[in-house]
């Protein structure tokens, strides 16, 4: 029989190994994951399915998406892997991409697919035990045109799978478990090598203009985003930071650019008048696929800030002007005083005044002492800084690594 392994959502195998020949899906999870789950044997004997609890990685599909959105998995490279599975095998597949994706969302995963023949034929077993179960029959075909499919399919990823089960909302709380137990009681696999493989992701290093700018979106991600805090790496600031200031870090990126570096690389201004500048012109350097630079994102709680200047305090927009950082934190939070952006220089080739948040040291360590979000706290701001952020690296993703 040998030793098997799988990865399941929900009882719905979407891939299998046995012995050494398996794929290792350690990224998917976290060292978090680990703990029992459970694993379904057909017992020929007695014709049934028997189930049993042992150990294994198992996180919400919800939780697990996210991840495989950084690891380069869409709807739009789903879509690319049918269509490359398709060139291979010369001629139209008997259904299209819109009918699987169609079939898979509506597919109920709490129903374990067993394999009870001794085929093992991926081809057999698709139209034995899934064409008909999956509904892909109402589409037409006869049982060879199944299998053919079966044949085909076999090459479309486990990720692509769980993407297009996840556009079913009933779906999102199943549980991905990785059932690795066996291979390991087998001594086909170390245990430490599959507990090492938790969280093993090709990493997002951020640069940012300043150290507060990086501890804020660090600790952002810890207390906003820990399902995939992991993915992402900031340069080391023990000794002092070496990127301080707009000018150094286009500077930086030019240097990035003419090395070809081939680390994945986001790089984050600030809101306001010299970040949008400088932005612009590290966008003009034509950035590898492999790096992104973006601004903070405009964010309306800025368009009416209380701000004092050369004319007198009023009321203003500061989105491309003055929002740091530390503006998109909860300024309101235990503070008893209105925060207030000062403005400092005027930009003659912008045509506006550069502004910076009156006490912004005080908001910044405040925020980077909390464990947790206190009841209350505003994090809108944050959550779209941290948005703008994902998004970007997962464009990255997909153009640099994308799933075959």
């Amino acid at each position: 029989m040998g030793s098997p392994i799988h990865l399941a959502v929900g009882r719905f195998e979407v891939d299998w190994g046995k012995n050494n020949m398996f794929t290792m899906h350690g990224e998917m999870f976290q060292p978090g994951d680990v703990h029992l789950v459970p694993y379904a044997y057909w017992d020929e004997d007695a014709e049934a399915i028997i189930d049993d609890l042992k150990e294994g990685a198992s996180r919400s599909l919800r939780r697990v998406l996210p991840r495989l959105a950084l690891l380069g998995h869409s709807i739009t490279t789903a879509k690319a892997e049918f269509a490359s599975i398709e060139g291979q095998s010369g001629e139209p597949l008997s259904i299209t991409f819109d009918q699987l994706a169609e079939a898979l969302t509506a597919f109920d995963v709490s129903s374990p697919i067993v394999d009870e023949s001794e085929d093992h034929g991926f081809g057999e077993f698709f139209a034995r035990e899934i064409y008909v179960r999956l509904g892909l029959d109402r589409f037409g075909g006869e049982r060879w045109v199944a299998r053919e499919l079966g044949y085909a399919l076999e090459n479309l990823s486990p990720a692509s799978v769980m993407v297009l089960l996840g556009l079913n909302p009933k779906n999102l709380d199943a549980p991905v478990t990785w059932q690795f137990a066996d291979v390991i009681e087998g001594g086909w696999a170390g245990r430490e090598s599959i507990i090492d493989s938790l969280g093993r992701v090709r990493r997002f290093l951020i640069v940012t203009e300043g150290s507060s700018d990086a501890r804020i979106i660090g600790q952002g991600l810890r207390l906003l985003r820990p399902d995939v805090a992991d993915f992402f790496s900031f340069v080391d600031m023990e000794e002092g930071y070496p990127f301080t200031g707009t000018g150094n870090l286009h500077r930086f990126c030019q240097g990035l650019v003419s090395i070809g570096i081939e680390n994945r690389v986001l790089v984050v201004y600030d809101n306001d008048a010299e970040g949008a500048a400088r932005h612009r012109d590290t966008l003009s350097l034509r950035l590898p696929p492999n790096m992104r630079a973006i601004c903070l994102p405009s964010n309306d709680r800025l368009r009416a800030f209380s701000t004092e200047g050369p004319e007198g305090s009023g009321l203003a927009d500061i989105n491309g002007r003055a929002a740091a950082i530390e503006c998109y934190l909860d300024l309101n939070y235990a503070e008893s005083e209105r925060p207030v952006i000062r403005w400092t220089s005027y930009r003659s080739a912008e045509g506006v005044y550069q502004g910076e948040l009156i006490g912004k040291e005080r908001y910044y360590r405040r925020f980077l002492k909390l464990n947790e979000l206190p009841a209350g706290y505003d994090a809108s701001g944050l959550e779209l800084v941290l948005d703008a952020i994902i998004q970007a690296c997962e464009d990255v993703a997909q153009h640099v690594s994308p799933p075959t």
